[in-house]
């Protein structure tokens, strides 16, 4: 129950921050009156049908496809030398920010660019950046990328979770005595026995997707841009009606959403009939295809760019004289970063800080809440989902809401409030990883301490917490990053009183020097690593119990 209200009261009053706006009601502005004049607002904005339509078709394809492709690496690899290092080789792209992503899409695909470097002048006589852009595009196909970038490797470690759950190894083998090819077994035996295990975070992702605006800030069209964008610039404008017209647009993004997951479910009824799975076993080849070959290869090429940016993005941090049409810098100074971390020492111990303070938190709160789930013998199950609800409303809405009742409030520090929203988000992630372990520790240790004449308090500090510290060194670990990738809370929550790296470093992706954001990157990328790597060294040196 504790937690339950941690997160139920923000959502409420985040909620009606922007519900009640919408139809025109804000008294701290005089605004008493309740109406419709606002939708109309909103529908009458220049370009709107296209944001909405924009917003749909980012969200629902880069899921789709992200969710497609890590289903074709596995397959691809399962029961080969590699499957078990998948792991270790996909974890530096999950710790990144999405941010990150984004802008190592820009450094590959920008006027002056990797790629137009590596075919330039030879191919397209270019010997200085062409004076055109094919990133951001007009039909959001970048945006989709740079999210198919991240979320991929996001479905893959999750989908590698599952697959351990399942007898998958017999599965495989019982398809290929039935003469089907890898790609038929996969997906009609194997494929749907994951899917149930990641029905809940397909919904997480779309929501996520169809409503970011970090990435679709850099990635996504201007003219009009997604829905989330147009709320973000409205809410920037000093017009008054402009908060009205921001909460409605948010209302419609929130709405949106909801008919998104709808929609996806009304494809998984289709799915489950027994014609559909007719229908696919005829359809798939028993043979091997070449299109088998072809995604996996595609898939390839998609991991190969998320590397091949960071890179980039880091050559521009530490690169001098870089001119084009050149493919690499004439030399790198390395005391570029140094001079970067003199120059912004407050600003990344500011997200270390922030990141850490939260993490520690939801450790905290979860430790609390399990025990207190035991001792009063709370029926958890009823509570413990609605942890979970920040990650499906829209980033933008909530926060949009959450930030009118704190005006209202009128707060002195802005680090506290932002603090709490940040925990929102982290918590559901620690408590996945940690609360299962929690629960996991076998009885028969319990009952030794109890035999020993060992307390409650004891006995969480002296068994469980020993047993348990490596989910607990993971999940701390884990916490941080996401609280490391956070842009909209900071921005809005923060209010430019509290800034960190990854909001500094969109503010230089829209409007600053190449070689700064390159190092911003640099260290987005270093910090997270560095965390993944202090933590598999103290689950190696501290951990002593194993069970």
């Amino acid at each position: 129950m504790l937690l339950a209200l941690i997160v139920i009261i923000p959502i409420f009053f985040g909620f009606l921050g922007f519900f009640l706006p919408s139809f025109g009601y804000f008294p701290v502005i005089g605004q008493n009156n309740f109406g419709l004049s606002y939708f109309y607002s909103s529908f009458e904005l220049p370009g709107i049908s296209k944001s909405i339509i924009l917003s749909i078709f980012t969200g629902f394809f880069s899921t789709i496809l992200a969710l497609f492709f890590s289903q074709v690496i596995i397959l691809n690899l399962f029961q080969t030398k590699i499957y078990k290092y998948i792991r270790i080789i996909i974890s530096p792209l999950l710790a990144l920010p999405h941010i990150t992503m984004a802008v190592g899409l820009i450094f590959l695909f920008s006027p002056s660019g990797l790629f137009f470097r590596l075919i330039s002048p030879w191919l397209t006589g270019f010997d200085r950046p062409p004076n055109f852009f094919i990133v951001p595009d007009d039909y959001g196909i970048f945006l989709i990328l740079g999210l198919l970038l991240k979320e991929t490797p996001f479905f893959l470690l999750l989908s590698l979770s599952a697959l351990e759950q399942l007898p998958a190894n017999q599965l495989f083998n019982v398809g290929k005595s039935l003469q089907h090819h890898s790609f038929s077994t996969w997906c009609i035996l194997i494929f749907p026995l994951i899917y149930k295990k990641l029905r809940l975070v397909v919904f997480i992702v779309i929501a996520f997707a169809a409503s970011v605006v970090d990435m679709s800030l850099l990635l996504a069209p201007s003219t009009p841009s997604t829905l989330a964008i147009r709320i973000f610039q409205i809410y920037q404008t000093s017009d008054l009606d402009s908060i009205f017209v921001a909460s409605n647009l948010a209302l419609i993004q929130l709405f949106i959403i909801v008919v998104l997951i709808l929609f996806w479910i009304i494809l998984e009824k289709i799915i489950k009939k027994n014609f559909f799975y007719i229908f696919l076993i005829r359809i798939l080849s028993r043979k091997k295809s070449i299109f088998t070959d072809s995604f996996f290869i595609v898939a390839m090429v998609l991991f190969s760019l998320s590397t091949i940016g960071i890179l980039c993005s880091i050559f521009w941090g530490i690169g001098e004289n870089w001119y084009f049409p050149k493919f690499l810098p004439d030399t790198f100074d390395f005391s570029n970063i140094t001079n970067f971390l003199y120059k912004n020492q407050s600003l990344v111990l500011m997200s270390i800080y922030i990141s850490f303070l939260v993490s520690s938190l939801s450790i905290i709160l979860i430790i609390i809440w399990v025990e207190l789930a035991e001792i009063l013998n709370i029926k958890y199950f009823y509570f413990e989902w609605i942890i979970f609800i920040p990650l499906f409303i829209p980033q933008i809405s909530f926060l949009v809401g959450l930030q009118s009742f704190i005006v209202m409030l009128n707060f002195q520090d802005f680090l506290i409030p932002l603090i709490f929203v940040e925990l929102l988000y982290v918590l559901p992630y620690c408590f996945i990883i940690l609360t299962p372990a929690l629960r996991e520790i076998k009885k028969e240790f319990i009952k030794v301490g109890l035999s020993l004449g060992k307390n409650r308090i004891e006995r969480l500090w002296q068994i469980k917490i020993p047993l348990i510290f490596s989910s607990l060194l993971t999940s701390f670990g884990i916490g941080m990053i996401v609280s490391l990738s956070l842009y909209t809370p900071v921005y809005f929550i923060g209010a430019g009183r509290i800034t960190t790296l990854t909001v500094e470093a969109l503010n230089l992706a829209l409007s600053g020097s190449r070689q700064d954001l390159g190092l911003a990157t640099f260290f987005q990328v270093i910090i997270p690593i560095s965390i993944l790597l202090i933590i598999a060294y103290l689950n190696k040196k501290i951990t002593k119990w194993r069970y």
